[in-house]
């Protein structure tokens, strides 16, 4: 009796043992949770306009929930910049525009390092200039020339290492608006983003393996 006891406690502490491994794992890799920032730099350009796109960093700022090791939804908030430079015989102008978009998206998650996202975003239009010429002064444009607007996106994220990751992802804003005028509100781009977690999950799997040590 005493060494069946004496087995069966061993064994218990084993499992347990096994139990925070498997769990320090789960942390590391499939938290449920996870916040993070990022920098953004996109080439975006109008969609039905003869313009030429420029180069912008974006950056902002995300929240990510797993449901399953598999699956997640993920929100967030971030400034989009959108610059082009018409292209017409009468019309070389710049112009710049800043939203604030609200993305809502799945994650699918099929490999430990990779994982795709598709959702979609609301743009709050926040102001825009125009400049003749790059150097040239800024002018302020007018209320009601750009508006709030729709956009889809889709992409992939590699993990790189703990608390980096890169990502690629293809975007479209759309809003039929005035199309008789020369603005326009329809935009497409690619973005490149470098994502940085704010939570560590690395020091709970630390602290579990002490155990087991």
């Amino acid at each position: 009796m005493l060494l069946f006891t004496n087995f069966s406690t061993a064994q218990d502490g084993e499992l347990l043992i096994q139990q925070y491994q498997k769990n320090s794992i789960d942390l590391e890799f499939y938290r449920k949770l996870n916040f993070e920032f990022f920098i953004e730099p996109n080439l975006t350009n109008t969609v039905d306009r003869e313009t030429k796109g420029k180069l912008n960093f974006n950056f902002g700022s995300n929240i990510h929930y797993r449901f399953t090791r598999s699956f997640g939804f993920s929100t967030g908030i971030y400034i989009n910049k959108i610059s082009y430079q018409n292209n017409l015989e009468t019309n070389k102008s710049i112009d710049n525009l800043k939203f604030i978009a609200i993305p809502f998206f799945i994650k699918l998650y099929p490999l430990k390092k990779i994982n795709f996202f598709l959702g979609g975003t609301y743009n709050l239009y926040q102001n825009g200039f125009n400049q003749i010429e790059k150097d040239a002064e800024k002018v302020e444009i007018l209320d009601g020339v750009f508006v709030n607007s729709l956009g889809v996106f889709t992409g992939i994220e590699y993990i790189i290492k703990k608390r980096i990751s890169f990502s690629i992802s293809y975007k479209i804003q759309k809003r039929n608006y005035r199309n008789y005028q020369s603005e326009t509100q329809n935009f497409n781009g690619f973005y490149l983003g470098l994502n940085f977690k704010i939570l560590n999950p690395e020091k709970a799997k630390n602290r579990f393996n002490g155990i087991s040590n």
